[in-house]
């Protein structure tokens, strides 16, 4: 062994050598597994199928589990996000200018009486699609500005359930008032 070692550039290739089939594959799986989700069974199935593979297949299996990785766990991660802020951006329609077209939509006075816990019905515009209208629970509110959380699953709207919305007072085109008698802990008379 000795007398290998001694053989100009022995050694680089010993270490390349150890490299390329006993170190990198596994650092290197280690960051293709975080391009799945953190919820993803994936990312251990994989980290334990490394040590399946032989020695002398690891690093071409490794590169393999990219282009998988690459497949499934970041594409649908990309189109989630080119699809929310690119090609379907969404934004809260007026709903002031609602009540102008149509006068069924609640007024100001309507509007001013309500508080957190309230549903109100909002309308997104969505480009290439009907967009949607859906409705949201008031959580704070201050003066004219609202944040309020999801109630619906929406369709056209890159937005998930439950999500956080802010918007205006005046973007509201429908309410329902929360009746203080059926909300949960109310003390019955």
């Amino acid at each position: 062994m000795s007398s290998v070692m001694l053989v100009p550039g022995a050694l680089g290739a010993f270490v390349i050598a150890l490299l390329i089939f006993g170190f990198l594959p596994g650092l290197v799986l280690a960051l293709i597994v975080r391009l799945f989700r953190e919820d993803s069974s994936r990312r251990r199935e994989l980290q334990a199928e490394l040590y399946a593979v032989p020695r002398w297949e690891r690093p071409f299996w490794v590169a393999q589990q990219l282009e998988v990785a690459l497949h499934q766990g970041l594409a649908p991660e990309i189109a989630w996000y080119w699809g929310r802020f690119v090609w379907h951006r969404a934004k809260v329609e007026s709903g002031q200018e609602m009540h102008k077209k149509y006068q069924d939509t609640p007024d100001a006075g309507e509007k001013a009486m309500l508080r957190p816990g309230d549903l109100v019905k909002l309308t997104w515009a969505v480009k290439r699609s009907p967009g949607e209208r859906m409705w949201v629970k008031i959580l704070h509110r201050d003066d004219d500005e609202v944040l309020g959380r999801l109630s619906n699953w929406p369709v056209y709207v890159h937005l998930d359930p439950d999500a956080i919305v802010r918007f205006r007072i005046d973007d509201i085109i429908d309410y329902e008032f929360v009746d203080e008698d059926d909300a949960p802990g109310a003390i019955a008379a």
